[in-house]
């Protein structure tokens, strides 16, 4: 942070001198400002009633600026004091850790600050905003993005918190503003862009934001997507800012939805060319952050068409794996944890090209066989297994994802056995299997993945370890009421010129209606408008699509 103020007291020495001369007064709005926060001080070792304090000081801050002429040395000595002081606050604020709610309330409340019209003004690069004024939204600006770069990685979020669209303006003048200044670099030929430290601020920001993964919704359907994918067209790829906005597009796919609006725009593309084209500009960070985003944006479809590509990926996911398992914080190289590969091992292994290829060819140091690559899985899952009585959440996540890969290997009658040998690994998987009510509260799932009991319980179904009784359990688990009270929903996909038969199955199916609820066009397509849409979510609501397979349905 000292640099941002070091910025702004040169830019205000420089100032001072040219009003030195004058004879105006002071305009002295700063005065009762700088009184509160010397007395918002006095209690700085109390975190929680200093930040409740200065907060909304800071947005007394924000507003007084515009009514300070800027004539008199004074005025930029006393904001330089202001601006001192909230760096001060700023830097008790990113030391506490441990306070999760505290950390919360800090970043909301940060954000609140940035999402503020002066901040806006600032960022759009407003012609009728005065010079030092927007010196000093710039270095308030800096400061917030600054703070909450840090929080964002500390703060605790609910799924709820996805739905937000509160900061979408602040979001949308960010990324225009690093887009303008990247292209208006680019115009005039220069390597760095005007603004380097507000723009290195904000992509910093995004890159942080995106990982948290649970709000990635944050940053869709408001341009940034696309407007990332074309900087990343017209950048200089080694360097800095490139990397940046590479991070920000790998962690974005990890989302579904992102990876869907990521395609949207031709980003599997785009990525491609890049590590087509570019392979020697690419540094070893750099390329694999695209090789994972391009595997997590590709269709199976896509990954057999490209096997060569896509086995050195799964080379490099796998390397990363092996490193991740033997570190106490399960961090591999790049400081990537193991859950990133795993995510990747997750989607990818629904192919069977490519968990034949990890288990039996993949090449890595030490080299894999089959059993040492299963092992691998097996022994990091009995690393992650007390994850859900623990509520670490990104534990949580692992474990969820190591067992939907073991769960795929588990379908493979060549791999059973390897499974069915460890009697360790079976007790473990019989004690989560079974539905306790443990959920994984803050983190994102993704779509290709299953729950944790889901996935033990078809383990255990694939390895012929449960009674006939639990099977039917199991098949018709998704019959039984939630203990919300919701009823599941079954999706009927049927072709219209088998409507007879279709309504016979729906009159069988009412029987069982307090037990589930049916999905079907007739009664959710009322019109042609948004038609595909409507299917969209239909089939995002349901938690079993039954096909009634005839050569009509096939026409």
């Amino acid at each position: 942070m000292e640099g941002i103020i070091q910025l702004f007291q040169e830019f205000a020495d420089n100032m001072s001198l040219e009003t030195s001369g004058r004879t105006t007064e002071s305009d002295e709005v700063f005065q009762p400002l700088l009184i509160k926060f010397q007395q918002a001080r006095e209690n700085d070792d109390n975190h929680q009633d200093l930040i409740r304090q200065t907060i909304p000081l800071c947005n007394e801050f924000i507003d007084t600026v515009e009514k300070v002429t800027f004539t008199h040395m004074n005025d930029f000595q006393n904001c330089l004091e202001l601006l001192r002081h909230i760096e001060s606050i700023f830097q008790i604020m990113l030391f506490i850790e441990d306070e999760k709610l505290l950390t919360r309330e800090i970043l909301f409340a940060s954000l609140d600050l940035l999402s503020k019209p002066q901040i806006h003004s600032y960022l759009n690069n407003d012609k009728h905003t005065k010079l030092p004024h927007k010196e000093v939204y710039k270095c308030i600006n800096n400061l917030l993005l600054s703070l909450v770069h840090d929080k964002i990685t500390l703060a605790p979020f609910v799924n709820t918190d996805s739905t937000t669209r509160k900061y979408t303006d602040i979001f949308s003048a960010m990324y225009k503003r690093v887009k303008r200044d990247l292209q208006f670099s680019i115009d005039i030929e220069q390597l760095t862009v005007p603004d380097n430290q507000t723009t290195c601020f904000i992509l910093s920001f995004f890159w942080n934001l995106s990982d948290r993964t649970v709000i990635v919704p944050w940053l869709l359907g408001i341009g940034l997507v696309e407007s990332m994918l074309e900087c990343l067209k017209i950048i200089e790829i080694p360097s800095e800012t490139a990397q940046q906005i590479i991070s920000i597009i790998h962690n974005i796919s990890r989302h579904d939805e992102g990876a869907d609006e990521i395609n949207k725009f031709d980003g599997l593309l785009i990525l491609k060319n890049i590590q087509s084209n570019s392979s020697e500009a690419l540094d070893d960070l750099n390329n694999l952050l695209i090789s994972m985003a391009i595997a997590l944006l590709s269709t199976s479809k896509q990954i057999r068409s490209d096997n060569k590509r896509m086995n050195k990926i799964l080379n490099q996911l796998l390397q990363i794996t092996i490193q991740a398992a033997e570190t106490e914080d399960h961090r591999g190289e790049y400081r990537f944890h193991v859950s990133e590969p795993l995510t990747v091992f997750s989607k990818l292994f629904v192919d069977d090209h490519s968990l034949e290829y990890v288990l039996s060819h993949a090449e890595t140091d030490p080299q894999l066989d089959i059993t040492s690559t299963i092992n691998l899985f097996i022994n990091l899952f009995m690393k992650f297994r007390n994850a859900f009585t623990e509520k670490n959440q990104l534990e949580q996540f692992t474990c969820t994802a190591l067992l939907n890969i073991l769960w795929s290997i588990s379908f493979q009658d060549r791999y059973k056995t390897k499974l069915q040998q460890n009697k360790d690994f079976l007790n473990a998987i019989n004690s989560l299997a079974i539905d306790n009510g443990e959920k994984i509260v803050d983190e994102y799932v993704s779509r290709s993945m299953e729950s944790m009991t889901k996935a033990a319980n078809g383990i255990l179904y694939n390895l012929n370890e449960i009674s006939d009784g639990r099977k039917t359990d199991i098949v018709d688990c998704h019959l039984v009421p939630n203990s919300g009270g919701e009823k599941p929903m079954i999706m009927i996909s049927y072709a219209h010129g088998n409507n007879p038969f279709c309504d016979k199955l729906l009159v069988e199916l009412g029987k069982k209606g307090n037990l589930f609820g049916i999905w079907i066009d007739r009664n959710y397509c009322s019109s042609n408008e948004d038609l595909w849409e409507k299917i969209a979510l239909g089939i995002k609501q349901s938690n079993l699509i039954l096909c009634l397979l005839s050569q009509d349905y096939y026409n």
